[in-house]
């Protein structure tokens, strides 16, 4: 079971889809009425691996994932969550209302299937492999199974026992902590403390944090130095301590207390920092518990030899087990390290020097992806149920190599060596944690304007990745398509047609490193067209002393050409801009090669690479959906129809565009950024053909 849909309505910032509202031919869903009025959900599509949302701030980026977390299992859910500037939103007694959330499970198995009949009276003979669940006043649940086209059948849960069996059949929802990094130390008896699941025999001393240890020492040399302020007088009576004397108790009592106060916010982290360590070292390292009740001993009774030597077996077992060189990029012979200190397990860092440093003289971002890495190993899969992961902008801690590092983990959940894989669902409001590998996983949040509330931008990949600009702002925006190994193309529709390959091959399993692009690691730049890529290489290349790694592809044709010539010529220097081996033409790519065209057909743009049975589905597709013409002009759209004008307009998309002109009187038109769209979405009705011929193509590119 996974999930295909979320829908959320007057959740905090989240109002109601006033898009949808006022379009004039939706059909209106059961679930979007409210006593006869139409007031449909906001609707998020959730990938079936890996879904980014991206937004600028306060756009309810966070909101969505807590309305994962509430919708799913009905907790948590207050009028304090009601958007505050719905028409329903009132204080007016017997009227308070509660947020709506509602979810499209899909990819049901028999047997969830047949859990869900059970508990939502569905009858057994009824065929499904996916029906909506709605949330409604935190404790009315609603399934709907889709019998036909706008068709659904209702079933309504009010029965309190069935709707706690609904909730159990439903994924499990997790989350990764974002804002707990490795500590630098951790008491070791506090790690003793989980392992034994009870209180042990310790001091105080022994179990606050090493900060507060320091605090405590330096109390104590103040008392001692100024003991008169805290005996009595004439062996009698005390005197009045002095302000300095009863700020030292006090400071003194709250930092004993707070071992007490485990409902604090700082001892919530402490907590969650010491569940860390004890997951690195007992369930990651495989350390048997009772090494570190061992060691605790041995640091208690002087014996520092033998604590030495078993603290050097278990930074043996982190260096075997933890594998960090393939997960931390930015240094491949780091190593974390352990030492015992008085009372405490210190961490150390040890980087490819052989120097070591202590966490604090480390930056944040390595002491946050360890965590993030822990958490992701530490993780126990539900045993019956699918999951779902949550996280919340991780890039705050992390540098933009560390982001893409983090990128690797969360495939790791997706697409599990062994195992169930898990759904991982996280916001981002970085350019560098966004896969652009896997476009179609993108959804950005805009926050519309007044009572409108959050509102999903579509077709975010479709249109030039435009959406993200405004959500990251102006210069991260630009971030996302300007790196340090460039290929620079003449058009939109360039950039998309290779994007679109390397993405498809890659979902194939075609291989990163030989066979195809990561588009995570080299940025393709549409520069608008021929002519203006001279310049686009100069603004590159031509100022700095830094020079990022530039390609260049262009058409075989005049505007190619001199673009071509220009490049080779040079600037005002007449110093040449790009070496003609970093410059390629489509025509080169015939050049020692099997590719097989269509007869009479000189590869001149891009278009030409294409097998001309995507080309004429791609125009089928843009004729039906875009100009919608009539069923049977559609069909008329052949391949050989398309074959008999190429000799007149000597590429594929002219001798298109041509046919296009004579499917009416008035004649149509068709795009070439349009056109390329509808090839890519074209990509997924061919297979092991079509991925022969793009791998010949991309391994000359």
């Amino acid at each position: 079971m996974i999930l295909k849909t979320l829908y959320i309505r007057f959740y905090k910032s989240f109002n109601y889809d006033y898009l949808r509202k006022h379009h004039p031919n939706v059909v209106k869903k059961p679930w979007e009425m409210i006593d006869k009025m139409w007031y449909p959900y906001v609707q998020i599509p959730i990938d079936s691996k890996v879904t980014t949302v991206v937004g600028a701030n306060e756009s309810g980026k966070s909101h969505l994932l807590s309305a994962i977390k509430k919708g799913i299992s009905g907790e948590g859910i207050t009028y304090q969550d009601f958007c505050r500037y719905s028409q329903f939103f009132t204080v007016r007694k017997n009227e308070l209302r509660l947020p709506d959330f509602g979810f499209e499970f899909s990819n049901l198995t028999p047997q969830e299937r047949e859990k869900i009949c059970v508990v939502c009276s569905i009858p057994k003979n009824t065929e499904f492999d996916r029906f909506f669940l709605f949330r409604t006043d935190r404790k009315n649940l609603c399934v709907y199974i889709q019998q036909e086209t706008d068709k659904y059948t209702t079933y309504e849960i009010t029965n309190q026992e069935n709707i706690e069996k609904v909730s159990k059949q439903l994924p499990n929802v997790f989350e990764l902590e974002a804002k707990i990094a490795v500590p630098g130390s951790i008491p070791i008896k506090q790690l003793v403390r989980r392992i034994k699941k009870q209180e042990i025999k310790s001091t105080k001393y022994e179990l606050i944090t090493r900060p507060d240890r320091a605090k405590v020492r330096k109390i104590v040399d103040n008392i001692s130095e100024k003991y008169h302020a805290y005996l009595p007088e004439n062996n009698s009576t005390f005197s009045k301590p002095d302000e300095a004397a009863q700020n030292n108790i006090k400071s003194l009592i709250t930092i004993f207390n707070s071992l007490k106060n485990d409902d604090s916010e700082g001892s919530q982290k402490n907590h969650k920092e010491y569940d860390l360590v004890y997951d690195l070292i007992c369930k990651i390292a495989n350390v048997d518990p009772e090494v570190l009740l061992t060691l605790a001993d041995s640091l208690a009774e002087g014996k520092e030899g033998h604590a030495n030597s078993i603290i050097a077996k278990i930074n043996t077992h982190l260096s075997d087990s933890l594998n960090l060189q393939k997960w931390w990029t930015q240094d491949k012979d780091f190593s974390l390290l352990v030492s015992a200190q008085e009372h405490d397990l210190v961490f150390t860092i040890r980087d490819r020097t052989g120097t070591e440093y202590s966490f604090e003289e480390r930056s944040n971002g390595l002491k946050y992806f360890l965590s993030y890495y822990i958490q992701y190993r530490a993780h126990k899969p539900h045993p019956e149920k699918d999951e779902i992961l949550l996280m919340d902008e991780p890039d705050a801690y992390l540098s933009s190599q560390a982001q893409q590092d983090l990128l690797k983990i969360f495939e790791k959940f997706s697409n599990p060596d062994k195992g169930k894989p898990i759904q991982v669902i996280y916001v981002t409001h970085s350019p560098f944690l966004i896969d652009r590998n896997h476009a179609e996983r993108i959804r950005v949040l805009d926050k519309g304007k007044k009572e409108e509330g959050t509102r999903v931008v579509k077709d975010v990949a479709r249109n030039h990745y435009e959406p993200l600009r405004s959500a990251f702002g102006a210069f991260l925006g630009e971030t996302t398509f300007i790196g340090n190994c460039n290929l620079m193309v003449e058009g939109v529709a360039d950039q998309i047609l290779i994007a679109g390959a390397s993405t498809h091959l890659f979902r194939k399993g075609a291989s990163k490193e030989i066979e195809t692009l990561d588009l995570n690691q080299i940025t393709i730049v549409p520069t608008g067209s021929a002519s203006h890529i001279p310049y686009m290489v100069y603004l590159a290349r031509g100022r700095d002393k830094e020079q990022p790694a530039v390609i260049v592809l262009l058409d075989s044709d005049e505007a190619g050409n001199d673009a071509k010539k220009a490049l080779k010529r040079g600037g005002a220097n007449k110093k040449e801009l790009l070496k003609e081996s970093f410059i390629l033409q489509i025509g080169d790519l015939k050049k020692n090669s099997d590719l097989t065209l269509p007869e009479g057909l000189i590869p001149t743009e891009i278009e030409d690479l294409v097998p001309l049975s995507i080309c004429v589905k791609a125009a089928k597709d843009y004729a039906k959906d875009i100009c919608q013409v009539e069923n049977s002009v559609v069909e008329s759209i052949t391949e050989s129809a398309i074959l008999e004008k190429i000799p007149d307009n000597k590429t594929i998309f002219k001798a298109i565009k041509a046919y296009f002109k004579e499917l009416s009187k008035e004649g149509f038109h068709i795009d070439k950024v349009g056109f390329a769209r509808n090839v890519v979405d074209s990509l997924k009705s061919y297979k092991n053909l079509l991925k022969r011929k793009m791998l010949q193509i991309l391994k000359k590119l």
